[in-house]
């Protein structure tokens, strides 16, 4: 009767919250991206609005309920983060690279924990107090969100000394955090500042440490090696995406008996994938697509824990100047790098900016020490939760100023924003097909099996008339297709682009001002209210397997037809007349 009992408070009080926090989550997600930031921002909004700082429609309770999602979703996280660091991204880095970040990172760390030592040591008159926070949050304030900054950069083809530096920092921060960190929370079990498992010394705690830090890789190269092993036998993408997650999952189960990290288990597997495998690049690509839309839940319920209703003067206060803090540092100590590292001078002024982001590592580390209850625990799980929510606002939008104002971008616009992956299809168009394939719209089999509209593949990938040469090219070679269509802000088709000019364009030292639109020519298309004897003439009378949909008036490219698709329909239709 108990186990009903729990199983009906489930059904009717935890899912149907998941299931409005999901939905709202997808809805502010697109609504960020309208307003150019991130959508983990708008995840995290989420969690706050349902949360108790909001409705309390996702209580404290309810939201440490779904812990299993959290660790799921966060060890997705993690190997895509292990994933950024392939074979390419690693030639890239030099020792030169990492004593200039090194450097930049040790003034961050130590400013860091001077400024918020000193004012956490006045606000709560706690002077141990400070010094554990102080420490724990210098350590995490190094992490600078590799999934959102790698986001920034490739969207824009940032290229260059800052972007080779930003790369170089991005991989030693995400070490030092989680080792960093780790060794804190161990420091702090020896010395009962958090409480730890009965009947163990700090003997014990060193070795679990020692254990902790080079068992979690060994696992994680273990686990990626099988991966990659067994991604040679599986032959459909789907299982083996399901497979990544399960052997996560399994690594994460792992690391609770072998107690282990599993954080740094998740990284490792990523990172071994990815670079012992030819297709470990697609791989975390086809994991990283479907990353925001799995994961989404971590931030939700992170943002759930975020309650600014028990925020005191005293604790809004602390996380306004662990804010200023990071931030202060973060440039200050650029500046200075640039003073005592000559080769670093001319990135001083924009690389401190560009790594202000705060997620990713930070978020791991604040779901692995949330559930120790303790005073100085609470406190950094709160101070950090807090400025994530704003450093993922700011730290996008101060990283697209400097990539752009260091020069380091070239061809103008964003890729996100010089190519469109889908053709539009009206409301009434929706309606109509769903008539038509319910049998409710009165008209003849034959004429709806005639119409055009239904062999319409709205899945076309066209290329904005503004859109740099850079940009084209660097989108064509990623990608395959029988023709690039262009269009302009309206999505009325212009033409296609023409590889062989682009060719030669490409051999061109300075081409970063050609536009698509000065190298796309005449196309043949279909028109929407072409019939299917027009269509068949039209491709009789072309060399091309599919053509552009063009609507007759408006002008607007519609998607593409494939000349096999209306051979089967004209096969099909000899077959029924033979039988007939």
């Amino acid at each position: 009767m108990q186990t009903s009992e729990i199983a009906t408070t489930i059904i009717e009080h935890k899912i149907p919250i998941l299931g409005i926090a999901l939905i709202s989550a997808l809805i502010l997600g697109k609504f960020s991206k309208k307003i150019n930031i991130p959508k983990v921002t708008g995840f995290i909004f989420t969690g706050v609005i349902l949360g108790p700082t909001g409705f309390n429609l996702m209580t404290t309770s309810i939201a440490d309920s779904f812990h299993f999602l959290s660790d799921i979703a966060m060890g997705l996280i993690l190997f895509n983060i292990g994933g950024d660091f392939d074979r390419n991204l690693i030639q890239k880095i030099g020792w030169k690279n990492f004593k200039e970040v090194g450097v930049a990172g040790l003034f961050n760390l130590l400013i860091v924990f001077t400024l918020t030592f000193l004012a956490y040591s006045q606000i709560t008159g706690d002077i141990k107090l400070a010094l554990i926070v102080a420490m724990f949050l210098s350590f995490v304030a190094l992490e600078c969100a590799p999934p959102t900054t790698l986001l920034v950069m490739k969207e824009y083809n940032a290229q260059g000394p800052l972007q080779r530096s930003i790369l170089t920092y991005l991989a030693l921060a995400t070490v030092v955090a989680l080792i960093g960190t780790q060794v804190l929370e161990v420091v702090f079990k020896i010395l009962n500042i958090w409480p730890t498992e009965p009947g163990v010394t700090p003997l014990m705690q060193l070795g679990l440490l020692i254990w902790s830090l080079v068992g979690s890789v060994i696992l994680g190269f273990i686990l990626g090696f099988f991966l990659s092993y067994w991604e040679q036998k599986e032959k459909k993408s789907s299982e083996f995406l399901m497979l990544v997650g399960s052997t996560i999952l399994f690594g994460q189960t792992l690391s609770h008996f072998l107690h282990t990290d599993p954080l740094i288990i998740s990284t490792v597997i990523g990172f071994t994938v990815v670079n012992s495998t030819n297709t470990g690049k697609e791989i975390h690509k086809g994991i990283n697509e479907m990353g925001l839309s799995i994961y989404a839940i971590f931030f939700i319920l992170a943002g759930a824990h975020i309650n600014l209703r028990e925020f005191t003067p005293s604790i809004l206060l602390m996380a306004i100047v662990y804010v200023l803090s990071r931030t202060f540092a973060f440039y200050f100590g650029s500046l200075l790098t640039g003073k005592l590292v000559s080769s670093f001078s001319d990135k001083s002024k924009f690389f401190g900016l560009s790594t202000l982001s705060h997620a990713g590592i930070a978020l791991a580390i604040v779901n692995k020490i949330m559930p120790i209850d303790t005073e100085s625990s609470n406190l950094l799980v709160t101070i950090i939760m807090s400025s994530i929510f704003v450093f993922e606002i700011l730290g996008p939008l101060l990283l697209k100023y400097s990539i752009f104002a260091s020069g380091e971008v070239k061809g103008g616009k964003g890729d996100g924003k010089n190519y469109t992956k889908k053709a539009t299809v009206s409301v009434g168009q929706l309606m109509d097909n769903l008539q038509e394939n319910l049998n409710i719209k009165k008209e003849k089999p034959e004429d709806i099996k005639r119409d055009i509209k239904h062999y319409i593949k709205t899945e076309i990938i066209s290329v904005k008339e503004n859109a740099s040469i850079v940009n084209v090219q660097k989108f064509i070679y990623q990608h395959s297709f029988p023709y690039y269509p262009v269009v302009n802000e309206e999505h009325q088709f212009i033409g296609v682009i023409d590889l062989a000019q682009l060719m030669e364009l490409s051999k061109e030292e300075e081409n970063s001002f050609i536009t698509a639109k000065s190298i796309a020519i005449d196309f043949p298309y279909i028109k929407n209210t072409t019939n299917l004897e027009e269509v068949i003439q039209i491709f009789e009378d072309s060399i091309y397997l599919t053509l552009p949909v063009v609507h007759e008036i408006s002008g607007e490219l519609l998607g593409s037809i494939n000349q096999k698709d209306i051979m089967q329909v004209i096969s099909e239709e000899r077959t029924t007349k033979i039988i007939e």
